[in-house]
């Protein structure tokens, strides 16, 4: 089962080394292992809006899905796997 976040979770995020996401707190917290990661650049005719998101397992169990928004600097946990 699938639990979308309305709104996403503001979340911080450590990174590792080579960039990925590492650890993170706020309304979940954990280490993050990172799966997939992809890029989504849309509507960019109104506002832009530039992500980069990776599905991850968050403390070894429990699949999510959390982005970086880089046109502001801000991490949201968006999607949460059962």
């Amino acid at each position: 089962m699938t639990r979308l976040l309305s709104p996403p979770a503001a979340i911080e995020v450590t990174l590792a080394g080579d960039g990925t996401p590492a650890f993170i707190t706020g309304a979940f917290s954990g280490s993050i292992d990172p799966i997939a990661r992809w890029k989504v650049e849309t509507e960019w005719w109104k506002q832009p809006v530039v992500r980069e998101y990776w599905k991850a397992l968050l403390n070894s169990n429990l699949l999510c899905e959390l982005y970086h928004d880089l046109s502001r600097d801000e991490w949201f946990l968006e999607r949460v796997y059962d």
